[in-house]
């Protein structure tokens, strides 16, 4: 399990600091935790400052990093974007491991859930709109539902969710998860606290039997609470949340394939955050514009 963690934290990290694959951008640095300086030197790391000034036509745009992420990564270079075509965006670090407070999205995820519910109601109440959208990247994709189903006044608040490869029915971090059933529920337990101790709840929650798993299988049929209008974008190459993991068979929820617009892009999971292609389709489905353009690239493959 201890490998499984270092696995995902490496990942996480490779993939949001990688300057060759990214897109280029001057980046300025907003920081509110201590943050190795070494990381802070990469070049795309870095985010807009949460401006509640902003004035836009547009809902204010709340984005949500993925697990081991944080929100100077994963998904910052689409918050420049989306501020060049006139949204106002805002992030945070959420579920910050105590020991690395740059390494987000680790704990418990009910825990997690009130930070950001009540970050959505700050940007609400700051910038006076009178509904904001929710973008979220794989844990964070999770969170724009989860949250809205199980925090108070939260789905009133928001409009538009589009969760990018999110893992609804049950994470299996490619195929490792059996093994928590190699012993029956008595090994499921034991890897619960496990996961607990290592500070990776969330590895947990969103694993097949973890809290967050069951919390939507329980409310099946409703996961997507009246009133928000939720998109699920998923890559048909993603091998760590396959779609099926993804999909939300419910009325009115929208499951997007990037291959439905641009099938020779192979992007994988974790290059659903900085593929412009992906990009286009948020875009496309924040503005409800479902016929929009999407200039189609080639995404990282993993």
């Amino acid at each position: 399990m201890v490998h499984g963690f270092q696995k995902a934290v490496a990942i996480a990290l490779a993939f949001a600091l990688s300057a060759n694959a990214l897109p280029t951008q001057t980046v300025t640095k907003d920081l509110n935790f201590t943050i190795p300086d070494s990381l802070l030197d990469q070049p795309l790391v870095g985010k807009p400052a949460n401006d509640f000034n902003c004035k836009s036509k547009y809902n204010p745009v709340i984005t949500l990093h993925g697990l081991s992420a944080n929100d100077l990564v994963d998904l910052n270079q689409l918050q420049y974007k989306l501020n060049s075509l006139g949204f106002c965006t805002f992030s945070q670090t959420y579920g910050a491991h105590t020991l690395a407070p740059w390494i987000g999205g680790v704990v418990s995820m009910a825990d997690s859930a009130k930070e950001i519910a009540s970050f959505i109601k700050e940007v609400k109440s700051k910038t006076g709109a009178e509904k904001v959208d929710l973008v979220g990247h794989s844990e964070g994709g999770v969170m724009t539902l989860y949250v809205p189903l199980t925090q108070e006044g939260i789905s009133d608040i928001v409009e538009h969710t589009v969760a990018l490869g999110p893992a609804v029915h049950g994470a299996q971090y490619y195929g490792f998860t059996d093994l928590f059933y190699l012993g029956g529920q008595v090994t499921r337990t034991l890897v619960s606290g496990i996961l607990s101790v290592l500070g990776c709840a969330a590895c947990d929650d969103m694993a097949t039997g973890g809290r967050v798993y069951n919390d939507f299988a329980s409310a099946a049929g409703h996961i997507v609470q009246s009133g928000v209008k939720a998109s699920i974008v998923m890559s048909k190459s993603d091998t760590l949340v396959a779609p099926d993991v993804s999909e939300i068979k419910e009325a009115g929820v929208r499951n997007v394939f990037v291959q439905d617009y641009c099938p020779d892009d192979k992007v994988g999971h974790a290059g659903l955050a900085w593929d412009t292609g992906v990009w286009d389709i948020i875009i496309n489905e924040l503005e409800e514009n479902y016929n929009g353009p999407v200039d189609c690239t080639q995404g990282l493959t993993f």
